[in-house]
C-alpha cells in the first residue's frame, strides 16, 4: 500500500528508494577510503585489500618456506619456524598496518567484523584477498622448493599429530586463536591500550607463541585464511 500511494503522488516506494540506495552504496569501490565523507556508506578500500592480498602472499611465503627449508620435527627446527611465523607477522603488521590493519590473518578478519570495528562487506573482501594471497604464496613456494628438496614434502602444510588426535588439536587451535585475537583487541583496537606503534610486537609474539606450542600437535594454524 505504501508503495502504491508512494507512486500515485509521482514519489519512489520507500523500497524502492532503500534497493535502490542499496544497490548504489554496493558499487562504491575506492582505492582509499580516507577521504570519503561519513555519509558514503557500503565502500569498498580496494587498497586495504589488495595490501591484506600482498602481505598475506609474504607471509606464507617466508612462514611456510622457513618450514620447507628447515622442517619441524625437531626442537630446533621447530624454535626456527616459528620464530620464523611470528617475525613475519610482526614484521607485515608493522607494514601494511596504516594501509588495512594489519590483519594478515582470517580469524583476526571474523572478529573485527563480529565486534563491529570492521564493516562486513570490507571484512568479506578481505578474506576472499588473504585466501587469494594465500594461494599465491604456495605458488611461489611451490617453484622456489621443489618436491625433492621440500623437507616437508608438502610446501609446509599442516596436519594432526596422531598421538595428540583431532580434539586436543582442536582444543589448542581454538585458545591459541583466542590469544591471538585477545592480543589484537587490546593492544590495537581497545582506546585503552598503551601499547601504541609497539602493538605489532605483541601482535607477532604472539603468534611466536602459539607455534611454539601448537607445532608439534598439528603444525600450528591459528589462521584460516
Amino acid at each position: 500500500c505504501l508503495n502504491q500511494s508512494a507512486r500515485r503522488r509521482g514519489q519512489p516506494a520507500p523500497l524502492l528508494r532503500r534497493l535502490r540506495g542499496t544497490a548504489a552504496a554496493m558499487v562504491l569501490i575506492r582505492w582509499n577510503t580516507k577521504s570519503l565523507d561519513a555519509t558514503d556508506a557500503w565502500v569498498i578500500d580496494m587498497k586495504a585489500a589488495i595490501a591484506e592480498m600482498i602481505a598475506m602472499m609474504l607471509f606464507v611465503l617466508f612462514g611456510c618456506g622457513a618450514a620447507c627449508g628447515y622442517g619441524a620435527g625437531t626442537p630446533e627446527t621447530r624454535l626456527l619456524v616459528a620464530w620464523a611465523f611470528g617475525m613475519g607477522i610482526l614484521v607485515l603488521a608493522y607494514s601494511v598496518t596504516h594501509l588495512s590493519g594489519g590483519h594478515i590473518n582470517g580469524a583476526i578478519t571474523l572478529s573485527l567484523v563480529l565486534g563491529g570495528a570492521l564493516p562486513w562487506y570490507q571484512g568479506v573482501v578481505h578474506l576472499i584477498t588473504q585466501l587469494l594471497g594465500s594461494l599465491m604464496g604456495a605458488g611461489i613456494l611451490a617453484v622456489i622448493f621443489p618436491c625433492e628438496l621440500d623437507v616437508t614434502r608438502n610446501l609446509g602444510a599442516n596436519m594432526v599429530n596422531p598421538e595428540f588426535g583431532n580434539g586436543r588439536a582442536l582444543l589448542a587451535e581454538a585458545l591459541a586463536t583466542f590469544l591471538l585475537c585477545k592480543v589484537v583487541w587490546e593492544v590495537a583496537v581497545s582506546p585503552h591500550s598503551q601499547a601504541g606503534p609497539n602493538a605489532c610486537l605483541a601482535i607477532g609474539f604472539a603468534v611466536f607463541l602459539s607455534h611454539l606450542v601448537l607445532l608439534p600437535i598439528d603444525g600450528c594454524s591459528i589462521n584460516p585464511t
